[in-house]
């Protein structure tokens, strides 16, 4: 790999990072070069600037595993979060969507790219917006109460137990008849 392409992958590596760990706005671009250890211009060399950084983090960050029908989606969804890396190094595309989804400059796009690939993907293979919604509602939700509320209820990630709720939440949002 030549230099110009490693300093751009270094500065896409340290802006997913940090980006989607603590939102954009709440990330200065010195920070995200310093942590590249590359010279804060090469942002807007190789990105534009920070938005375009930003963006970048987000290509095919939406994409979603081939799924045939809604059974295999609950168990696919299992296992990414069973088998999920905890230790904090690189943030889910769950973590982005929850730190960055509100805020006022990124927010538009991420609803827009989520809303265009991930829950269009969703509502097709489901049969119907409600129960689409709902389902992601159960991922973000799971996402929430294991990673920031730390709730009691919710078995330690590793665990048959903790699957089992989480194939119960998703199976709860399917069977949704309104």
């Amino acid at each position: 790999m030549n230099k110009a392409l490693a300093t751009r992958e270094k500065l896409l590596i340290e802006g997913t990072r940090l980006l989607w760990a603590r939102g954009y706005s709440n990330v200065p671009l010195r920070e995200i070069a310093l942590g590249a250890g590359v010279d804060v211009a090469l942002v807007s060399r190789y990105f534009g600037g920070k938005r375009g950084l930003f963006e970048a983090t987000l290509d095919g960050a939406f994409e979603t595993p081939p799924v045939a029908h809604a059974d295999d989606l609950i168990e696919t969804v299992v296992r990414m979060f069973v088998d999920a890396p905890r230790t904090g190094e690189m943030p889910s595309i769950l973590q982005m969507m929850l730190m960055n989804a509100h805020d006022p400059e990124v927010g538009p796009m991420v609803r827009d790219q989520h809303a265009r690939i991930m829950q269009a993907k969703l509502e097709q293979l489901i049969g119907d917006a409600p129960r689409a919604a709902l389902f992601m509602a159960a991922i973000l939700g799971m996402s929430v109460a294991e990673k920031t509320l730390h709730l009691s209820g919710i078995a330690a990630p590793t665990t048959r137990a903790y699957a089992d709720q989480l194939r119960h939440m998703l199976r709860a949002a399917l069977s949704y008849e309104g």
